[in-house]
């Protein structure tokens, strides 16, 4: 009976997965019901909207700042160990915004606060997280378990803002930083049950030579170093999209509301749910095409939706770039879990998660320049075409399509 399990089901079957998995996802949903309650307590305190902007950008610094160290760490300690701490870490700091919100005590430097702590444990999270996964699942079903991880951060990006929504209606903000902290404290004790199989390797060079050896590694693997650019060049035409192109678009092109909003964003995420299932049945021996050819998919919606600019249309354009871009990050990742060395995983993580994280500052503004310049329509063309450019060339010339995973 266990081999008619649905593949994206089948690393459920292995126990300190299934822990890891279960911990991870109540979390992830634990987290978006914060991020409703994070502006809603902001406002409360009478901050400003350039006051809200810095609480999200020093949480992204903080955590682009930390990345480095993160994997560095991660190829030196147990991951589990690390993953464990990272939840102590943010279950503390928030349950202390939760209490501090309840006395009323909270102050707008106090989110500034807890968004450097918070930005600092992700930074430690993310590389071990994206690691360990090598030390609970066969080789055979890595791309099936990044699969599953997906389908976990989606459900819990659907179900995270209704529940954060509820909580902050009912008992405040403060009720919804308690339901946060006691998700990290829930996957604090899922970790703790399980025992991952892994042989921590000692170090006697320093942090700094570990993480140069890190940027040594990626740089003298091809189709790593390139794929990694590119990620990091082709990020700019979706980094900018659900902050600032999408609300425009819904406002001014399809004259729509937040409500409109919510669905189109919704949509988002039933694509990556249909991704989770999609990609978890694959059969690939070359994965380095289907992941550009999923790349070249979510390119060609956002073209289409700056082409074809009405509501139904939007909304199926919006679950296709869920569909490509999620089915490429779960390749991409089972690739690099598969390929590289255990002993380096924690940094290449780290270094593919900088990469990815660099833009995002940026983007955003350039983003609003642009739709403020030709209009939000034609921003998503040309971020169309750019992605689509870029996606092709992959397709057609990248490295990563000559590795062969049938052997």
């Amino acid at each position: 009976m266990g081999e008619r399990w649905p593949r994206l089901l089948v690393p459920l079957r292995h126990r300190d997965f299934r822990l890891l998995w279960t911990g991870q996802t109540v979390s992830s949903f634990g987290n978006n019901v914060q991020s409703v309650a994070v502006p809603f307590q902001l406002l409360a305190l009478g901050a400003s909207p350039l006051q809200l902007g810095i609480v999200v950008a020093i949480n992204t610094v903080t955590s682009i700042a930390f990345l480095l160290l993160g994997g560095a760490i991660a190829d030196r300690v147990p991951r589990r160990t690390l993953i464990i701490a990272s939840d102590l870490v943010g279950g503390c700091v928030v349950a202390v915004m939760a209490l501090l919100s309840w006395a009323g005590q909270l102050r707008i430097e106090h989110l500034y606060l807890a968004a450097v702590a918070l930005g600092a444990a992700d930074a430690f999270l993310r590389p071990a997280y994206n690691a360990i996964i090598a030390d609970l699942v066969p080789g055979d079903i890595l791309r099936a378990s990044n699969a599953a991880r997906l389908l976990g951060r989606s459900l819990a990006r659907i179900a995270g803002p209704t529940a954060g929504g509820l909580a902050v209606v009912i008992g405040g903000p403060a009720l919804a930083f308690a339901i946060n902290a006691l998700t990290f404290f829930f996957s604090l004790g899922t970790l703790m049950l399980a025992n991952p199989a892994r042989r921590v390797l000692t170090s006697s060079t320093s942090l700094l030579r570990d993480i140069r050896d890190g940027f040594g590694y990626v740089f003298s693997v091809r189709w790593l170093w390139t794929t990694t650019l590119y990620f990091m060049v082709v990020n700019v035409a979706y980094a900018g999209q659900s902050g600032v192109m999408t609300p425009l678009l819904v406002r001014d092109v399809l004259r729509g509301n937040a409500e409109t909003f919510g669905v189109i964003m919704s949509a988002y995420g039933v694509g990556t749910i249909l991704a989770s299932i999609v990609v978890a049945q694959l059969s690939i021996r070359r994965p380095g095409r289907p992941m550009f050819a999923f790349e070249l998919l979510a390119a060609v919606a956002v073209l289409a939706i700056g082409l074809v600019p009405v509501l139904p249309a939007t909304a199926v354009f919006i679950a296709l770039t869920g569909v490509g871009l999620a089915s490429s990050t779960v390749i991409w990742e089972a690739l690099l879990q598969r390929h590289v060395p255990e002993r380096m995983l924690g940094r290449v993580s780290s270094l593919d998660l900088l990469g990815n994280s660099l833009i995002n500052p940026v983007a955003p503004i350039a983003a609003a320049a642009l739709v403020g310049s030709i209009g939000p329509s034609s921003t998503f063309v040309v971020a169309g075409v750019y992605a689509v450019a870029l996606a092709s060339i992959g397709l057609s010339a990248s490295p990563l399509r000559h590795i062969d995973e049938s052997r």
